[in-house]
Order: structure tokens, then C-alpha cells, then sequence
């Protein structure tokens, strides 16, 4: 391990990357299915405010928030899926952060070995 302050050694650099890569890879994974989750979501509240909308007698204000009030559940559904989904993007977007970060960790003790011959020895 590091002393604090000092720069991670190259293999500590090449570990961390590789667990940062899997963590995207497995989050990339999980994207795909909170999309596919949302779109799902997003439909059944979208085809139930139709039928709602399509099957209630009245003034069309009466119709549409009849509608509004019977998909509300289905509406919080799909609302809940997009914030799940956007946590993820954001969580991919760390992920990459930390991954550039460590690209640079990497040059700089790559260039610290070059430049001072430390750790060649071992």
C-alpha cells in the first residue's frame, strides 16, 4: 500500500484499474436493464392513461385528470425507474472520472520510475 501523499505504485495502479473496469462493465450491464425496465414503465402508464382517458364520460378536463388519478401509481412506477436509471449514467460517468484519474496516476509513476530508477529493483 501507499504511504498518504505518495504516488500509488504501478501495480496498485493496474489492480484499481482493472477493478474499475469491471465495475463499468458491470454497471454498463445494469443500464441496459433499468432502460429496458423505464421503457416498460413508461408504456404501461402511457397505454393505461389512454384507456382511462378513452373510457371515462364527461368534459375532456374530467377525462384527462380522471386519467391522472387512476395511473398516478403507474406514473410514480416509471418516475422511480428513470432516477434509477439516471443514478446509474451518473454512477458510469465516476466510474469513467476515476478511470482517467488512474490513467494519470499511471504516467506520472511510470514517469517517477524512469526518472529515479526506484522500484527497478525489486
Amino acid at each position: 500500500m501507499t504511504v498518504p501523499g505518495a504516488l500509488p505504485t504501478q501495480q496498485e495502479v493496474v489492480l484499481r484499474l482493472s477493478e474499475l473496469s469491471r465495475l463499468l462493465e458491470a454497471k454498463t450491464t445494469e443500464i441496459a436493464r433499468l432502460d429496458e425496465a423505464e421503457q416498460r414503465a413508461k408504456a404501461a402508464h402511457k397505454v393505461a392513461f389512454a384507456r382511462t382517458f378513452l373510457k371515462t364520460v364527461g368534459p375532456v378536463d374530467v377525462r384527462k385528470q380522471t386519467a391522472v388519478l387512476e395511473t398516478a401509481d403507474l406514473e410514480l412506477t416509471f418516475d422511480l425507474a428513470a432516477v434509477q436509471t439516471r443514478a446509474a449514467r451518473e454512477a458510469i460517468r465516476t466510474i469513467r472520472d476515476q478511470l482517467d484519474v488512474g490513467r494519470s496516476l499511471g504516467a506520472a509513476a511510470r514517469a517517477e520510475f524512469q526518472a529515479t530508477g526506484w522500484g527497478q529493483n525489486t
